[in-house]
């Protein structure tokens, strides 16, 4: 009798997709390529103005400065990098791309529950913690990297640059997605993929050493109280070359126009500026002006209409 030869029937499962093969350059953890499902854009929970292309991986921002709120598909690991690139940048806006994380699953979003703004709209939302790049870092071609650790703090660097602490107080329990505000200067950015850092301790110069822990033992941070309507500090690295600021906590604090107060709208420029009829000083002149020049203008604390903008002098 001949001899009976088992085949084994070839594997028809689909090879893992690298989401990112290029190597990043610079100080920062250990990192390698992560292997899973592509990230995208979500294709359905997305301001009104976005428009994507065919891969869902870029996003371009049609008309006005706002309603470019996007998010994920899926949700982001802890210390994974979310890498964007800053496609075009068109100058005549105050204020430049808002970025961070929500505990939300995009899937389950209505239209209704995307406003404007994620900040400060979604920021005072419990499950949303997202905050402005700085205005000068926001040039065209720049590519930034975000990720949050176990601690539930989030970092940020640009072009491969040193990380720079940029939010605190994430809720890390459960799954994370992206989200995306391509807001005031920003137009379009495109998802370069994702890539995983090895946990790490973050000292305050920014550099990176291994610890078995991850204790926050070695984490230092300066806080400045600042008197903005949407700020209630600022927490940054001591030795950072800027200070990102901080979204809004939860419930959002009195407004207050006080002498070291930043705009709600471009977290850069001092509140120097009366709303009426509502009384509310949040604004910048500059962002105030563009808001009144809107159709069905309203103040971004209170709603309601905005009639005139007053610009106010202290001594």
């Amino acid at each position: 009798m001949g001899n009976t030869v088992h085949r084994t029937p070839p594997d028809s499962s689909p090879p893992a997709r690298l989401l990112a093969t290029r190597p990043c350059c610079g100080p920062g953890p250990e990192r390698r390529p992560v292997l899973g499902e592509a990230l995208r854009f979500h294709a359905q929970a997305k301001g009104k103005n976005v428009r994507l292309d065919g891969h869902s991986r870029r996003a371009t921002r049609r008309n006005s400065f706002c309603n470019g709120v996007t998010f994920t598909q899926r949700p982001i690991r802890l210390y994974e990098q979310v890498r964007l690139r800053l496609v075009a940048v068109r100058p005549g806006w105050s204020g430049a791309l808002r970025f961070g994380f929500t505990a939300h699953d995009p899937s389950l979003m209505s239209a209704h529950d995307i406003p404007k703004y994620a900040c400060p709209d979604l920021v005072t939302r419990p499950g949303y913690w997202a905050k402005a790049l700085p205005e000068n870092l926001a040039l065209r071609d720049t590519v930034l990297a975000y990720w949050a650790d176990r601690h539930g703090r989030v970092f940020y660097s640009v072009n491969d640059g040193e990380p720079v602490l940029f939010h605190c107080g994430v809720a890390v329990g459960g799954p994370l997605w992206a989200l995306i505000d391509v807001y005031g200067i920003t137009d379009e950015v495109q998802l370069l993929g994702t890539l995983q850092s090895s946990p790490a301790t973050t000292t305050p110069s920014g550099s990176l050493s291994g610890s078995q822990d991850d204790s926050d033992s070695d984490m230092t941070f300066s806080v400045n109280q600042s008197s903005s309507a949407s700020e209630s500090s600022l927490v940054t690295a001591p030795s950072s070359p800027m200070s990102p600021p901080v979204s809004p906590v939860f419930p959002p604090p009195e407004p207050a126009g006080g002498k070291n107060g930043e705009c709600t709208v471009c977290f850069d420029g001092e509140v120097d500026t009366v709303i009426y009829t509502c009384g509310h000083m949040c604004l910048c002149h500059n962002c105030g002006l563009r808001l009144k020049r809107q159709a069905r203008a309203c103040c971004p604390i209170c709603r309601r209409p905005i009639k005139d903008v007053i610009k106010i002098y202290r001594p």
